[in-house]
C-alpha cells in the first residue's frame, strides 16, 4: 500500500517539474590507497536542506527503497570486497510519508567500501548506486548513477582524523550614511564554543590577534568613525592560552568603520583580520580582503561566496612562496600498518571518583559519623519488619543523593560553559576562591564554625516528623543542613573545582562536572545508611567517635590552604603581580605538607584537638607519607640539563605554575631544543646533515602545543630522539612579522601578509589542516615518512611515531 503512495508522491513530484526541477542531492567519490593491495572507495552525498537519503537497511515493502551499492565485475576475481559498505551511525526516526521509523540521512553523508586488489593489472573499479530521496511532502523517482574509480590516480591522502576547521562565517555590506559618507559593516557568525577577539586588544602585546579593519591608501578618504564593535555575548577575563586579560566575542559580532570620501575616482581597498579560538586551540590569523568602487557603487568582500579552504583546489602552492613537492605515498599508515587514534580524554569517572572520595571524607567528620548508627537504629527499631527498615533506610539514602544531585544540577544550570570559563579565567573570581578556601581552612582548624540559620533546620526537622516518604526525605534534608559545618567546605571545594577545572561536558558544551561530582559525593554519603540497615551487625565493627574525627577536619584544612594557593597563583599570573612564582609556590606547598607532618606527630595543635598521648600506627604511617610527599615536591627544584629549567613533578603538573613562571630560570624557547623557524632553511640544513625532519606546526597561543612540549617532549627518550635524530622545524602560524612581499594563496585566494599567514597557508595546502599542534615527519627530499599526528599526549604512541619515521628514513638510505 505504501509503495503505491510512493508512486503517487513521485507522480506529483514529476508533475511539479513543469514549474521546478528538483536536484536535491549531489554525489562525489574519492579513492584512498591504504597500501599496495587495499583501497577505500568513498561515496559522498550532499543533500539540500529538508531532503533525506535512506539507509541501506531494507525495511520491507511498506518502506522506502533502500540505498544500494553494486560493484560491477567483482565476480571476475580481479578484486574482492572486504566487508560490506559502511554508512554513518544513526537511530531510526519517524518518517511522515511512510508513517514508520526509518533510518535516514540529511546534510552530508559518507559511504565507504574497502576492496583488495587481486589482479595487479586492474586499472579501474566501476560501481553503481541506486537510491531515492524524499522530503516531508514528496519523493523523487529512484535514480541509478554510475561511478568509476581509477586506481593509482586521485588518491586521497589521510592526514589524520581531525577535520579542517572553519568556525566563523563572515558577511559584509556597505551602507551610505550621507553624501560621500559610507559605513563598512562586517558581521561574524561564530560557532558555539568558539570566539574571536575584540578590536580593543592591544596588537603590540604578545597575546591574541585583535579583530581589525585595515584600509589602504588613506589619502583618498578620512575616517569619520573608527572601528566599533557590538555583540550578544562579549566576555572580559583571563585567557589561559595567552596568560593575560582579553576581551572575546562569542556567538556573533558586528564591526563597523565609517569613512568620508575625498577622492571618488579611485577604489577603496582593505582587509579584515581576525583570530578564532576555542577551549583547546587557536586557529591561525585569517585575513579577508574587500574593495569598494565609488564610481560604480560595487562592493566586494572576500569573506562571502568563497569555497572553504578544505574544498578549494589544492595546487601545491605553485607560483607562491609555499610551493613544495611532497611525496605522500607513505602518509597513510604507520610502521605497524595502523592509524594513530586520538586518546579518549573523557573524565566523567575521574570527577565521580573525586566526588566519592569527598563523600567518604565528609562521612568521617564529627558532624556526620555519629549520625550513622543513630539513624540506622531509628529505622531498624521503628519499622514493623526488617524489610521495612531496610526499605526506609534505602529511601533515606536515595533522598540524600537526590538532594545533593539537585544542588549539582543547579550549579550546572546556572553556569553555562561560557560563564564557567569566565569564572576560571577571571582574576577577581580566582582571588575570591582563594579567600573562600582560606575561610574553609580556618573553619576546619576549629577557630569558628560555618553554620546555617537555625530556622532552616527547625523547619526541616518539623517536616520530617510527618512520616512516610516525605518525612524520610526531610530527615535526609535535615542531615544535610545539620552537617553543613563539616560538609559545606568539602562541597564548596568540589563544586568550585568541577565547575572551573575543565570538567566533563555533554554534547561538547554542557558542563556536568558539578552534577557528576555531587552524584559521587552523595553516593558515598548515603551508602553506609543502606548497608548498615541491611546488615545491622556491622555497626558493632564501626570505630567509636572521638578526637580522630577532628584530625580529619584539620587535615582537610591544610588541603584547603594548598588549593587556595593554587587559585592565588592563577590570579597572580592574570594580574602580572609576580608575587607567587614557581619557586615560592612550591615552598608554600612543602610548608603545608610539613605542617601536616608536625600535626600527625603531635607537635602542632589546634583549638578542638584532643591531647596526643602517643603516636599511633596510623599517625606514624601518615607522618611517613607526608615526609615522602615533601621529598617528592622538593624534587621540583631539580634543574634539567636539557632545558636549563626546573622540572615539574608529574603530580604537580596543572596545579603548580608553569616551570617557566620563574625568577631563577625564566622560560625562553620550549625545552631549549635547537629549532629552525623557516621551512626552506630547515630543509637545506637537514640535507647538509642527512637527517629526517620533524615538521612542527605550532603557535604562540597554542595550549596543546605547550602541553606536548612540557609533558611529552620533555621525556628523556623522546627529547633525545628529537634532539639527536631529527632536524626540528617549528612553523608558528600566528607569527605576526610582516612578509617582505605579500602574496595571494593558491588555495584560498586570500592575501597572505605575514609569516604566520604563510605557514598556515603552507599547512593547509600540503596537509589539508589548519589546527595545531600538527606533526609531520619528512625526509629532506620531501617524502612524508608516516601518517602525521596532532595532539598525542600518550608518550608511548608519540615515541613510536618518531621511531617509525626514523626507521623509514634509514631504510630509504
Amino acid at each position: 500500500m505504501k509503495k503505491i503512495l510512493v508512486l503517487l508522491l513521485t507522480f506529483f513530484a514529476l508533475n511539479s517539474t513543469y514549474s521546478q526541477i528538483f536536484d536535491p542531492i549531489k554525489w562525489q567519490t574519492e579513492l584512498e590507497k591504504i597500501d599496495e593491495e587495499n583501497y577505500l572507495l568513498r561515496f559522498k552525498a550532499n543533500l539540500d536542506a529538508g531532503w533525506y537519503l535512506y539507509s541501506q537497511q531494507d525495511v520491507g515493502d511498506e518502506g522506502p527503497i533502500p540505498t544500494e551499492f553494486v560493484f560491477l565485475d567483482s565476480e571476475n576475481g580481479d578484486f574482492e570486497l572486504i566487508g560490506t559498505t559502511t554508512e554513518p551511525d544513526g537511530e531510526p526516526v519517524f518518517d511522515p510519508i511512510f508513517e514508520m521509523d526509518i533510518k535516514k540521512f540529511k546534510g552530508n553523508v559518507v559511504f565507504e567500501q574497502q576492496i583488495k586488489i587481486i589482479n595487479p593489472a586492474l586499472n579501474d573499479i566501476n560501481a553503481e548506486v541506486y537510491f531515492m530521496v524524499c522530503d516531508d511532502e514528496k519523493c523523487l523517482p529512484p535514480d541509478l548513477l554510475e561511478f568509476s574509480f581509477e586506481l593509482n590516480q586521485n588518491e586521497v591522502v589521510n592526514f589524520g582524523s581531525e577535520e579542517f576547521v572553519n568556525p566563523v562565517d563572515w558577511t559584509g555590506k556597505l551602507t551610505k550614511a550621507s553624501e560621500g559618507v559610507y559605513t563598512f559593516v562586517f558581521d561574524a557568525e561564530i560557532e558555539e564554543g568558539w570566539s574571536i577577539y575584540s578590536h580593543k586588544m592591544d596588537p603590540d602585546l604578545m597575546g591574541p590577534l585583535p579583530t581589525v579593519i585595515v584600509l589602504n591608501e588613506t589619502s583618498q578618504f578620512e575616517i569619520i568613525q573608527d572601528i566599533s564593535e557590538t555583540g550578544s555575548n562579549i566576555v572580559s577575563g583571563f585567557d589561559k592560552f595567552f596568560e593575560m586579560e582579553t576581551i572575546k566575542l562569542y556567538k556573533d559580532g558586528r564591526f563597523e568603520i565609517t569613512v568620508k570620501l575625498l577622492d571618488d575616482t579611485k577604489p577603496i581597498t582593505g582587509f579584515l583580520e581576525f583570530m578564532a579560538c576555542d577551549d583547546e586551540m587557536c586557529l591561525p590569523p585569517t585575513g579577508l580582503d574587500f574593495s569598494f568602487n565609488p564610481e560604480t557603487g560595487e562592493f566586494n568582500f572576500q569573506g562571502e561566496g568563497l569555497k572553504s579552504d578544505a574544498d578549494a583546489e589544492n595546487k601545491n602552492g605553485f607560483g607562491t612562496p609555499v610551493h613544495f613537492e611532497f611525496d605522500h605515498s607513505l602518509a597513510n599508515s604507520n610502521c605497524d600498518g595502523t592509524e594513530t587514534e586520538k586518546e579518549d580524554s573523557s573524565n566523567f569517572w575521574w570527577v565521580f571518583i573525586a566526588g566519592f572520595l569527598g563523600g567518604l571524607l565528609a562521612l568521617l567528620t564529627p558532624c556526620v559519623f555519629p549520625m550513622v548508627p543513630l539513624t540506622v537504629s531509628f529505622f531498624t527499631k521503628s519499622s514493623t519488619s526488617k524489610a521495612s527498615g531496610i526499605k526506609n533506610a534505602i529511601i533515606y539514602g536515595i533522598s540524600i543523593i537526590v538532594i545533593y544531585v539537585i544542588l549539582g544540577l543547579l550549579i550546572t544550570t546556572i553556569f553555562g560553559a561560557d560563564a564557567l570559563n569566565l569564572l576560571s579565567t577571571n582574576a577577581w573570581f580566582n582571588l575570591a576562591f582563594a579567600v573562600l578556601f582560606i575561610v574553609f581552612a580556618i573553619s576546619f582548624f576549629g577557630f569558628f564554625e560555618i553554620t546555617l540559620p537555625t530556622s532552616w533546620i527547625s523547619s526541616t526537622d518539623k517536616a520530617s516528623s510527618q512520616g512516610g516518604l516525605l518525612g524520610i526525605f526531610f530527615m535526609a534534608f535535615t542531615l544535610s543542613l545539620v552537617s553543613f559545618s563539616c560538609t559545606g567546605p568539602i562541597i564548596g571545594t568540589l563544586l568550585v573545582e568541577t565547575a572551573v577545572g575543565g570538567g566533563p561536558v555533554l554534547f561538547g558544551r554542557i558542563p556536568v562536572g558539578p552534577l557528576i561530582g555531587m552524584l559521587g559525593f552523595s553516593f558515598a554519603l548515603a551508602l553506609p545508611f543502606a548497608l548498615f540497615a541491611a546488615f545491622p551487625g556491622w555497626l558493632n565493627s564501626m570505630p567509636k567517635s572521638g578526637g580522630w574525627m577532628n584530625s580529619i577536619k584539620v587535615t582537610l584544612g591544610f588541603i584547603e590552604i594548598a588549593l587556595a594557593l593554587k587559585f592565588l597563583s592563577i590570579a597572580d599570573m592574570i594580574l602580572g603581580w609576580k608575587i607567587l612564582p614557581y619557586e615560592l609556590f612550591l615552598i608554600l606547598w612543602i610548608l603545608c605538607a610539613l605542617g601536616l607532618l608536625l600535626y600527625f606527630l603531635g607537635l602542632l595543635k589546634f583549638p578542638l584537638d584532643s591531647p596526643v598521648k602517643k603516636i599511633t600506627l596510623t599517625r606514624s604511617l601518615l607522618s611517613i607519607s607526608m615526609l615522602i610527599l615533601i621529598i617528592y615536591m622538593a624534587m621540583g627544584f631539580r634543574v634539567s640539563d636539557q632545558s636549563n629549567g626546573f622540572v615539574t613533578p608529574n603530580l604537580l603538573s596543572g596545579l603548580a605554575p608553569p616551570a617557566g613562571h620563574s625568577y631563577i630560570y625564566p622560560g625562553k624557547c620550549p625545552l631549549n631544543l635547537n629549532c629552525i623557524k623557516d621551512f626552506q632553511e630547515g630543509v637545506a640544513f637537514a640535507k647538509s646533515v642527512n637527517k629526517p625532519i620533524l615538521l612542527d606546526f605550532t603557535g604562540h597561543g597554542c595550549v596543546n602545543c605547550r602541553r606536548m612540549e612540557d609533558q611529552v617532549w620533555s621525556d628523556p627518550e623522546i627529547y633525545s630522539i628529537i634532539n639527536d635524530d631529527y632536524v626540528l622545524i617549528s612553523l608558528y602560524v600566528d607569527e605576526r612579522t610582516p612578509l617582505d612581499e605579500p602574496y595571494t594563496s593558491a588555495l584560498s585566494g586570500r592575501q597572505m601578509r605575514n609569516i604566520g599567514n604563510k605557514w598556515a597557508d603552507f599547512q593547509a595546502i600540503h596537509f589539508n589542516r589548519n589546527s595545531q599542534p600538527y606533526y609531520v615527519l619528512i625526509s629532506p627530499e620531501g617524502s612524508v615518512l608516516n601518517q602525521p599526528v596532532g595532539y598525542l599526549p600518550n608518550k608511548k604512541d608519540f615515541k613510536a611515531f618518531l621511531n617509525c619515521g626514523k626507521e623509514r628514513f634509514l631504510e630509504s638510505q
